[in-house]
């Protein structure tokens, strides 16, 4: 074992600062980098704790005024690379680091509004590559007498037949009166500010007087309702007491209600009931002992069916030990009930405490619920990786309520329920598993090939030889298999492996390894290379005397490689302005950026960007139970990579209030990877500046923001929910149909109408059409029609026009260059930071660059020129993308010099199997030799927007024999003309008249 001790000079210099916003407003933003005028700042004087295994930094307590809003922050003197976790009670909150001027790592948590639940101890745990620690911040709430919410409490009027609410909370609480009608089961809640000499009329439910709120006390005169409350709300929150009713002319409950209050609160029971008989009576027992005379009251009224209405209250100003049994109403008219009062020294949580694990499919309807018993109510919380949601409570005919959570989404892993009141706290644990296929990754080494699968049941496994390097695997292998017993994930992903360990039988064979649980199976083909001998020892000790002495020429000859491979291959956007200097399409230049100003207006707060979250490492104590996979020295970083490559990456983040305040959205995060150099980062900010001039398209993947500030580049764009065109394509190839009659003779309807609800749709006689609505619903229905295929097609030319109106290049549009998001929009993207040209076989070598030749115009791959008219080549090449839904182009048919010369004989690929001749027509077009007769956008546009009108004229024809006047489905996103010239002859099958 090795040991390591921490001297003090081994620990950073630590701050700790409480910034108090001195406001407030809501409006006060997460963010201490842009803090209120009136906001004041105060060192916490962070000191080392002697004692103990961990390194702790404890701070000065902080005391707070209720409902201010502040900021808990930390400064670290050459933090270096660090990972940090806040942890609060039960939650795991978001930590972002930032760099102040200073060169220091800042370290946030903005508390906004500050309640009685938000007191408590708050955990920093910090990273670093030279060790771990802790900064403890302890918060309350200073005056904590003179600021509360206290439950509201009843007492008669003297000298009226009225009952006064009583609230005794500070700051000034709002009063709030709720009724109940019980034949419409309909609550209504009137307010009234408890202010002096206030007085405001409230109107009940229907058949009820109005009541009175006057001074600091809401009095009620009408008391016969069915269901009574009076709550009170301030800034701390809300807190209602009922009036505990027992009616007789109700039928008894197997169960006696039950009554929870605690020493000294005061206690209120209505007793009701209603007879034709004017002359009943009603009292009141305690354990059958009538109770003390001043301890009750009596009021009664006719109702308007001549029958006489009485209640008798039973009250205590405040309750003892001695006030606990059984409260037993008698009426000579009605059968007696009883109500079991429980006085308790402190309040309590009835609860399962078991942990509850359950299975579920991927699209099966399902909800978390916690049965709790509990006195004074509960505040809960639902958490889930380390994000909290509202919980919600309803009450139960037992005396019992409940708590349901249904927001999981389908996400596997550990959902946590958290509730807590004055007195008592709880916590539950539920796993979720969802049932799934499994997928099966492949990798291979000299002596073994492995595969691992997450589905769920824990799959099990099965390895097959193939015959002579054939997909026909049939021959299963039993020997040398080892399958690793599975693991659970964070996210509650089980991972299961087998390794197969090489041997002569199976040496230079395709194996494959399949995966198998309830739910389906899947495998993967693996090749196993044949090795040659071993050397022998004289051999290994001449190849590493050979290889001391090669080896200084080696390292010199590589860094000359690595200079002249990154002089080769910068960095530059995919998307370029050009800037026309002749009349001739070769005569322009690119717009250099470089000298353009940035407009901070696009600024985004570097800490309202969230990455997932940072997980903290197993050897913190309390972060080990759930991330126990997270390495030891470094940090998991739980953001999506959406696209790597040599210069940088695009990563999946959360912004907050990027779109709209108090609003997080998901986004495309685009940055340079870790040692970029100052070219680098120059042509990044070249693209930003060059974004915030091209403006906003919906068919163009937009700009939200950037961070430049403190810290690397990170441009923020959109992001598309589901992926490029090119492998959304290939996954609906199975979900196919040529025309919308397809679908409806499959399902043998005549007409489609969408239901509400997501994958919930009927069919009637009669269409209903709402245009953005019916979109998302065909999108639902998990389907891809020749219609889609269409559309696709029509988004891109008009994202395209547009980026020939702002005289931009792509210079690479492909199927891989456009994303899909909600709706089946498409947008085109610039992916040439994120894409590993060097891996990506659509890339090949061409000179000194590697070039996506099969999508490039004849003048851009002879002669390097690219203009508007190279990106309609490419085009064309996209629409074959598309109508052979992600086939790749020129199949069969390698990117070597019989290509070029195809190219320039003027070979041209066939018809793709799902393209019309319309279609087909258009590509062909595209793909003319002679740039000058390719069609330009604008005719794209226009001729794809009457294919789309004759695809829905069609359509409905199929559907009812007839074209009915309905509006056109695309009519709010697609204008065009029914006019159309390409600048081309028309082909026969597409005349004016047709």
């Amino acid at each position: 074992m090795i040991f390591q001790t921490i001297t003090n000079q081994d620990l950073p210099e630590i701050k700790c600062v409480l910034i108090n916003h001195g406001n407030n407003d809501s409006s006060v933003g997460a963010s201490s980098s842009n803090p209120m005028a009136t906001e004041s700042r105060e060192d916490l004087a962070c000191a080392l704790r002697p004692e103990g295994a961990e390194t702790i930094y404890e701070a000065a307590t902080v005391q707070v005024d209720v409902a201010a809003s502040i900021t808990l922050q930390v400064l670290v003197s050459a933090p270096g690379n660090t990972s940090c976790l806040w942890v609060f009670k039960h939650s795991y909150l978001n930590c972002q680091p930032h760099f102040d001027l200073q060169n220091r790592g800042v370290f946030s948590m903005v508390i906004l509004k500050m309640t009685e639940t938000q007191a408590g101890e708050y955990r920093l745990l910090i990273q670093s590559a030279a060790t771990n620690y802790t900064v403890l911040f302890t918060v309350s709430i200073r005056n904590t007498l003179l600021y509360t919410l206290r439950k509201p409490y009843f007492r008669k009027m003297e000298n009226q037949d009225a009952l006064v609410c009583i609230s005794e909370s500070v700051p000034e609480p709002t009063v709030e009166w709720v009724f109940c009608d019980s034949q419409s089961d309909r609550y209504d809640v009137r307010t009234a500010l408890v202010t002096f000499s206030n007085i405001v009329d409230i109107t009940l439910c229907k058949g009820e007087s109005p009541a009175v709120v006057t001074k600091e006390e809401s009095v009620l005169h009408e008391l016969f309702g069915t269901d009574i409350r009076c709550c009170a709300r301030n800034e701390l929150g809300r807190e209602c007491t009922k009036l505990f009713t027992i009616d007789l002319n109700q039928t008894p409950q197997t169960t006696p209600p039950q009554l929870f209050l605690k020493v000294g609160e005061p206690l209120w029971i209505r007793c009701k009931a209603i007879h034709v008989n004017h002359g009943f009576g009603l009292s009141w027992e305690l354990e059958n002992k009538a109770l003390e005379e001043g301890s009750y009251f009596e009021m009664s009224t006719y109702s308007t069916n001549r029958t006489m209405i009485r209640i008798l209250f039973a009250f205590v100003s405040s309750v003892g030990r001695n006030d606990t049994g059984y409260y037993t109403c008698s009426s000579s008219e009605h059968p007696s009930k009883s109500a079991l009062v429980t006085i308790l020294e402190k309040g309590f949580i009835n609860v399962s405490k078991s942990n509850e694990d359950y299975e579920i499919d991927q699209y099966e309807e399902f909800c978390f619920s916690v049965r709790f018993k509990a006195y004074p109510q509960i505040r809960c919380t639902w958490t889930f990786s380390r994000k909290s949601f509202p919980c919600e409570q309803s009450g139960l005919d037992d005396g019992y309520s409940i708590s349901k959570f249904c927001n999981h989404k389908h996400q596997p892993g550990q959902y946590i329920f958290h509730a807590e009141n004055d007195d008592a706290q709880f916590t539950k644990e539920f796993t979720l598993n969802i049932r799934r296929k499994p997928q099966v990754l492949a990798e291979a080494s000299a002596s073994q090939a492995s595969c691992s699968s997450d589905g769920y049941p824990i799959p099990s496994w099965t390895w097959k030889k193939c015959s002579d390097k054939s997909p026909n695997c049939t021959e299963e292998i039993t020997e040398g298999i080892w399958n690793k017993k599975a693991n659970k994930k964070v996210f509650g992903q089980w991972i299961s492996s087998s390794t197969l360990n090489m041997s002569e039988a199976i040496k230079g064979f395709l194996v494959k390894c399949c995966a198998y649980n309830a739910l389906g199976t899947s495998c993967e083909t693996i090749l196993l290379s044949s090795p040659g001998p071993f050397p022998s020892i004289q051999d290994n000790i001449s190849f590493y005397a050979t290889i001391g002495l090669c080896l200084p020429f080696i390292a010199v000859l590589t860094m000359l490689i690595c200079h002249k491979y990154k002089k080769q291959f910068r960095y530059e956007s995919q998307l370029q302005m050009v800037q026309v200097s002749g009349s001739l399409d070769n005569e322009y230049f690119y717009v250099d950026f470089r000298e353009y100003e940035y407009d901070l207006k696009w600024e985004f707060p570097r800490e309202n960007l969230e990455f997932g979250k940072n997980r903290m490492f197993r050897l913190f104590p309390s972060c080990g139970k759930i991330l126990s996979e997270c390495s030891l020295t470094h940090t998991c970083l739980a953001g999506k990579v959406l696209g790597s490559g040599a210069f940088g990456k695009v990563m999946n983040a959360t912004a907050y209030g990027i779109s709209k305040t108090g609003v997080s959205i998901q986004v495309a995060v685009k940055m340079l990877k870790e040692k970029a150099d100052s070219s680098e980062r120059e042509a990044l900010m070249s693209e930003l500046k060059m974004m915030t001039h091209l403006g906003s398209h919906e068919n163009i993947v937009n700009l939200l923001g950037a961070c430049t500030l403190s810290g690397p580049i990170y441009l923020i764009f959109e992001y598309c929910c589901y992926g490029d065109l090119l492998n959304y394509l290939r996954s609906k190839r199975e979900k196919f149909h040529r025309t919308w009659t397809e679908i409806f003779k499959e399902h043998n309807f005549t007409s489609l109408h969408f239901g509400k609800n997501e994958d919930q749709f009927y069919f009637t006689d009669e269409i209903e059409y709402e245009n953005q609505k019916r979109l998302e619903e065909e999108e639902d229905l998990n389907v891809l029609t020749f219609e889609d295929l269409l559309c696709f097609a029509y988004q891109v030319a008009k994202g395209m026009e547009f980026l020939e109106f702002k005289s931009c290049l792509h210079r690479d549009l492909a199927a891989r260059n456009v994303l899909v998001t909600h709706g089946k929009v498409a947008k085109i993207a610039d992916f040439g930071l994120a894409r590993d040209i060097m891996s990506d076989s659509n890339y090949v070598i061409r000179g000194n660059a590697r070039l996506p030749v099969k999508w490039m115009a004849p003048e851009s791959l002879f002669e390097g020129i690219y203009t508007i008219k190279s990106d309609v080549w490419s085009y064309g090449i996209l629409l074959w993308e598309i109508f052979s839904l992600g086939v790749n182009p020129y199949p069969g048919i390698p990117a070597d010099a019989n290509f070029y010369k195809l190219i320039q004989s003027g070979f041209k690929m066939d018809q793709p199997f799902y393209a019309t001749e319309e279609i087909y027509f258009i590509m062909q077009s595209c793909w003319a030799f002679d740039s000058r007769k390719r069609p330009s956008f604008p005719n794209l546009t226009s001729f794809l927007g009457c294919q789309l009108a004759d695809a829905e004229e069609a359509m409905y024809q199929n559907m009812d024999g007839r074209v009915s006047e309905r509006p056109s489905v695309y009519q709010n996103r697609r204008p065009y003309s029914r006019e159309v010239d390409l600048g081309l002859p028309s082909p026969q099958v597409h005349t004016e008249d047709s």
